[in-house]
């Protein structure tokens, strides 16, 4: 079994060898349970203050900060593709921009269950889906 080193404790007690290739795992260090961010046998420390108490702001610099750590020349070798633009895109990003700022309330459970017994049904109707959705 592969064990990689804890960046928090240096514990080797972390296995490698159950995560496929591509996967990004966040996991607890078994010896100090510090939480790590594992990926390709590399494994960065996340700072769980910055996650549970910080800014919305630095717990987003934190994550792109170690999303950086793993990006390297070659690793997303699919092609991205190109934005299509219609007469829409113009009041979406409109709509961003106004919203950018606040963040939405999360989905009540009322909305959920409405949703899932009215309206999931009903997308594979092409009518009520171009109506709704677009």
């Amino acid at each position: 079994m592969d064990r990689v080193m804890c960046p928090h404790c240096q514990s080797h007690r972390i296995a490698s060898t159950r995560v496929p290739k591509d996967v990004v795992v966040v996991m607890p260090c078994p010896a100090c349970s510090e939480l790590v961010v594992f990926f390709r046998r590399k494994v960065i420390a996340l700072d769980r203050k910055v996650l549970e108490g910080g800014t919305r702001h630095e717990r987003k610099m934190h994550i792109a900060s170690i999303i950086a750590e793993f990006l390297e020349p070659g690793l997303l070798k699919f092609a991205i593709p190109e934005p299509i633009v219609d007469d829409d895109d113009a009041d979406d990003e409109e709509f961003l921009e106004a919203n950018n700022e606040q963040e939405l309330p999360p989905i009540s459970e009322r909305e959920v269950r409405e949703f899932t017994r009215i309206h999931l049904r009903r997308l594979d109707n092409a009518e009520y889906f171009r109506r709704h959705i677009g």
